[in-house]
């Protein structure tokens, strides 16, 4: 069934790419800052403003539940959003200034595998065969990851991937890790509150709100005085920016969820650390020098895929 005039796959593949500019557009936004305060402030602030405004528009327009009022519907989502996005949105744009948007987006694609092992673990759901397949790519291509962090050298700071990787210290690549963590457990809150919300548009909204109030308050006390804040047009452009790629992002990936198979649709969803690699090299006209990267990154979404459609 077509929505927007789009077919599943169509909205699928936009939802992927939205999600690998997001991720590219946030870690050039951060190469652009000058001085040595970090940029990660400041770019979680401006796109989480941009991509909460826009979902409350949008759920506005389509009209807001009356559940929206119910405490006791809403707060899963409250809750779910101090994880994630809030505290995970700072721990995903560190990884992205500490060893890239390549390998932060490889390893935040686990997510959905951290889902089902704590729905296992928590709610008692059985693990199929598929699914403890696309488990053990996962980590399979997680391991690989490591091993090629721990292999890269100065012989590859050429290769815009692995030269970052290389210079990076393997505790770097606990940030994405950890929000890997949090997206995970979090989806797990988010679809047991969604078992009783009307509309998934709203949820957003709401799982959106914790993290603007959070960093609104982060900014107002730690950026105001520091000068983290204090950014160039370009900057700002490029941050307002990623917000706006995050939003037709969840947008697509909601609209190609609603009106397409699973089996159609989460293999194409799940491209995203693929096309952030491909947007990467493209950017500075190379290709990968190391096949053990790239075989991780497609164990990774290989592994999710099965996850998600074995369960």
């Amino acid at each position: 069934m077509a929505v927007l005039g789009l077919e599943p796959w169509l909205l699928a593949l936009l939802a992927a790419g939205g999600f690998a500019c997001y991720t590219v557009t946030v870690e050039y936004g951060m190469a652009w800052t000058e001085g040595e305060a970090s940029p990660v402030l400041g770019a979680v602030f401006v796109s989480t403003v941009v991509v909460t405004v826009a979902f409350w528009g949008f759920a506005a327009v389509r009209g807001l539940p009356s559940a929206v009022t119910d405490p006791e519907r809403v707060w899963p989502f409250v809750v779910a959003g101090v994880g994630y996005p809030a505290v995970f949105r700072f721990l995903y744009y560190e990884g992205i200034d500490r060893v890239g948007s390549s390998i932060t987006a490889a390893v935040l694609g686990a997510y959905p595998a951290v889902s089902v092992l704590l729905a296992v673990a928590i709610l008692g759901q059985a693990l199929g065969l598929f699914a403890a397949g696309g488990v053990a790519l996962v980590v399979g291509g997680v391991v690989l990851l490591q091993v090629t962090q721990g292999q890269a050298d100065a012989a590859d700071v050429d290769d815009v991937v692995t030269g970052k990787l290389a210079a990076a210290d393997t505790r770097d690549l606990l940030y994405p890790a950890a929000a890997t963590v949090l997206t995970g457990g979090a989806f797990v809150l988010i679809d047991f509150g969604l078992a009783g919300f009307p509309d998934p548009v709203t949820a957003t909204a709401v799982t959106q709100t914790p993290a603007l109030v959070l960093f609104s308050g982060w900014a107002l006390v730690a950026g105001a005085g520091s000068g983290r804040l204090s950014l160039d047009r370009s900057v700002l452009g490029a941050f307002a920016l990623a917000g706006g790629f995050n939003f037709i992002g969840w947008l697509s990936n909601f609209f190609a969820l609603q009106s397409g198979s699973v089996v159609t649709v989460v293999p194409l969803l799940n491209t995203t650390p693929l096309l952030v690699l491909v947007l990467t090299y493209g950017a500075e006209r190379q290709v990968p020098r190391l096949t053990r990267l790239v075989a991780a990154v497609g164990a990774i979404v290989v592994g999710v895929t099965l996850v998600q459609v074995g369960t």
